[in-house]
């Protein structure tokens, strides 16, 4: 079931709630309807992509589903990307602005956070503790 605050952003920005949801690094990401078509007009203008890029599309892409809220915010996930992804019985919903992740539970308890200070920098990106 996703909380209240996703339901009410996911039914503000289109009329039936909808959202696009694909496997990517290990996670489910869901995503806005426009910014769905915005990815993948982007991904689909780039001319002869390398056989890395080819199969990523094919997953990242292909395996994209439109999914519609029920009335009490549920979701079926559909099974070949909890397959993709190893969903099991608990999951982690992470919020991250404009998407939202789904994590196996055990899956983001692995996950390690690292040095990433280089690449914020370089991305000109400054976060004050």
């Amino acid at each position: 079931m996703l909380p209240a605050e996703y339901r009410e952003a996911l039914f503000t920005d289109n009329e039936a709630g909808a959202f696009w949801l694909t496997a990517y690094n290990g996670c489910l990401v869901a995503y806005l309807p426009h910014i769905w078509e915005e990815i993948t007009e982007r991904l689909n203008s780039i001319p002869l992509p390398s056989l890395k890029l080819f199969h990523f599309k094919a997953k990242f892409v292909g395996l994209g589903q439109e999914l519609v809220p029920d009335i009490q915010g549920r979701v079926l996930i559909p099974q070949s990307l909890m397959r993709e992804v190893g969903l099991q019985k608990d999951v982690m919903l992470v919020g991250l602005n404009s998407n939202f992740q789904i994590w196996d539970q055990n899956s983001f308890d692995d996950l390690v956070q690292e040095d990433v200070s280089d690449e914020l920098a370089n991305a000109g990106v400054s976060i004050a503790l």
